[in-house]
């Protein structure tokens, strides 16, 4: 498994390292059965999430993470699922308004972005409980 680690944004030294990155999405491909996935895992700043939000799902807002899911060509068989997009200081404010450590919160966020690669959704009642129940049996079991 392959995740490439992207850091285009300034912080406070409190992001996690790339190997907590390869443990938290390594969780989350034992869960859903597929532990050769490759992905992209990028942190950035409000700009660019915006950008990103505005010309993917048209909203004029920032959000905490985006998940672009791999497309993949019929017949090619290929191991890399797609990107996570985490905005570093919405993230951190949202922790600090929630009162939860930032680092779980980092997790949960890249938990969730990574479940969203492989078509989990939380559009609908049942989806959501199964995802928010998937990520909290993925959070556990890193101690989040």
């Amino acid at each position: 498994m392959k995740v490439n680690y992207q850091l285009a944004v300034e912080h406070e030294g409190d992001l996690p390292d790339k190997p907590q990155i390869q443990a938290t999405v390594n969780a989350v491909l034992a869960k859903v059965g597929m532990p050769q996935a490759e992905l992209a895992v990028r942190v950035v700043g409000e700009t660019e999430i915006l950008d990103l939000n505005q010309r993917y799902r048209n909203k004029e807002s920032t959000t905490n993470v985006l998940s672009f899911p791999f497309d993949r060509l019929q017949g090619i068989e290929e191991n890399y699922v797609g990107d996570v997009v985490i905005c570093y200081p919405v993230a951190k404010a949202e922790a600090a308004g929630q009162r939860v450590e930032f680092a779980s919160h980092f997790s949960h966020l890249l938990v969730h972005g990574v479940l969203h690669l492989f078509g989990y959704d939380h559009q609908h009642d049942e989806e959501a409980e199964l995802m928010e129940n998937l990520e909290r049996e993925i959070l556990s079991s890193l101690d989040c």
